[in-house]
């Protein structure tokens, strides 16, 4: 008698089940999308806050230049025609008599460059070159005074020393002189030429020759 056989069934096999992804890698991804979408942003919406301050420090830098330009030009101006003689005197043989007229002209003109608003670059670079102009000019007329209020002995060299802080003076002017130049050059207001020496012989830079205003 032969016997059935049967056969069992074959179950399959179990499907390995896929670990669970840890929560914070979720937050980690979706951190980096949000970079990437203010990024995205950020790109389509122009400059940000920092780019957009910058930009309103330099208008109101410019604005705030512009505004001391013309006061500035009128000052230096000023003070050219009031050293000017001083300067054409202390070239001559001076007396003690006159020293003491430079003194007086020279301290008026000194405290008009006492005050030093807040100012760009530029315009810092051009008062501060004239207010210490100025200073020279004053060191040399306290020498003369010196030389007229000491010993007979030392007055050539005294006079000799002041003549070449004057030099000092005026190549220091020269430099301020055409900043100031450039400024107004680049305001659109045209040139301006304040120069306290053309004759050059004090080794100054002279004016440019192109007409004032323009």
């Amino acid at each position: 008698m032969v016997k059935t056989v049967r056969s069992r069934a074959v179950k399959p096999a179990a499907r390995p089940v896929p670990a669970a992804r840890p929560f914070w890698a979720g937050l980690v991804t979706a951190f980096l999308l949000g970079l990437a979408v203010a990024f995205l942003v950020g790109s389509w919406t122009g400059p940000d806050a920092t780019e957009q301050r910058i930009a309103e420090l330099e208008r109101e830098e410019a604005d705030r230049d512009a505004a001391q330009l013309g006061p500035l030009s009128d000052q230096a101006r000023q003070t050219r025609d009031r050293l000017a003689p001083v300067l054409a005197a202390m070239a001559q043989a001076p007396t003690a008599e006159a020293v003491n007229g430079w003194r007086d002209v020279v301290a008026e003109v000194a405290a008009t460059y006492e005050q030093s608003p807040s100012a760009g670059n530029g315009i810092n670079i051009a008062r501060t070159g004239m207010r210490t102009a100025v200073q020279q000019l004053a060191a040399a007329v306290k020498t003369c005074e010196l030389a007229f209020g000491g010993a007979e002995a030392d007055r050539a060299a005294l006079l000799a020393l002041a003549q070449e802080q004057r030099m000092l003076a005026v190549r220091t002017w020269s430099v301020a002189a055409v900043q100031l130049d450039v400024l107004n050059i680049e305001a659109g207001r045209g040139h301006v030429h304040v120069q306290l020496s053309g004759d050059g012989d004090t080794g100054g830079l002279t004016v440019d020759g192109a007409p004032e205003g323009r």
